[in-house]
């Protein structure tokens, strides 16, 4: 299991600690103590409430919003025995294969993961490289025109762009499959073979577009690790589970980004 400590900011810890009724300084010592106290916090029905009532959480921190709804949406999944599966636009059917989705959750670690990488996605940190940008074949430019340093940062992002768009965007992503030269594009950003490159563009996939993004995204992720041992190892262990992240995001859009309610299956 991955380490559940995570950074906040000063203004993410006082937002959490006013609306948990604590002292930030008190909060910052106790969480340093016991980070694990973290997810116990994001689960309090003060927290809960603040993000439903549209309250500080969502004006002051897009990271706290999102780990107070990753939270919910992880405690959900460890309950049930089925989930609802996208099979197509505007398309749910309900699936039993849950335990991989249990399993990702169960590390909250992953789940703060998920909550960093949408906050990500509100408040783009401040940097030289377009960050910004939500076209991977865009960023895809720029990773022969920087340093070192600034390459890393790019696969990140790459990595995190293509869970985003197969995890929160599914509809507009999982049914279109990459072009030959969306494809070879992406295969020389990784150095894949030929053969790579071919079953990305599989016109034989019920999923095309999410294949594809979940593969990219996994070997981004992993090639950022392998030029920057500093990068946290959670990296590491989210492209190893990349088709479970990308449900998990599926889930949770479903729930509390943009609610969709399926014929059939559970209420989404």
């Amino acid at each position: 299991m991955a380490s559940t400590r995570t950074t906040l900011t000063d203004s993410e810890l006082a937002t959490l600690a006013d609306i948990c009724g604590r002292d930030a300084d008190e909060l910052r010592a106790e969480l340093h103590r016991r980070p694990w106290l973290l997810q116990e916090l994001l689960r309090a029905p003060e927290a809960v409430e603040a993000v439903r009532d549209d309250g500080l959480t969502v004006v002051s921190s897009p990271f706290l919003l999102f780990a107070v709804l990753t939270r919910l949406a992880a405690d959900e999944l460890l309950d049930v025995s089925w989930v609802n599966e996208w099979t197509g636009p505007r398309s749910r059917l309900p699936v039993l294969d849950v335990e991989p989705l249990q399993e990702f959750v169960d590390d909250p670690a992953r789940v703060l993961f998920v909550a960093r990488l949408l906050a990500s996605f509100v408040a783009p940190a401040s940097s030289p490289i377009p960050l910004h940008a939500t076209d991977p074949w865009e960023l895809i430019d720029w990773l022969q025109a920087v340093v070192p340093d600034d390459r890393v940062t790019l696969l990140r992002r790459l990595g995190d762009l293509a869970l985003f768009l197969a995890g929160v965007h599914p509809d507009a992503t999982g049914d279109h499959p990459l072009t030959p030269r969306q494809a070879a594009k992406a295969g020389r950003s990784l150095d894949l073979t030929a053969d790579e490159i071919l079953a990305m563009v599989d016109p034989a996939s019920l999923s095309p577009g999410l294949d594809a993004l979940e593969a990219l995204g996994a070997r981004w992720y992993t090639a950022a690790r392998e030029e920057a041992r500093d990068l946290p190892v959670v990296v590491l262990d989210v492209a190893a589970r990349i088709r479970a992240a990308r449900r998990f995001l599926n889930h949770l859009t479903d729930r509390y980004l943009h609610p969709y309610t399926p014929t059939f299956g559970l209420p989404a």
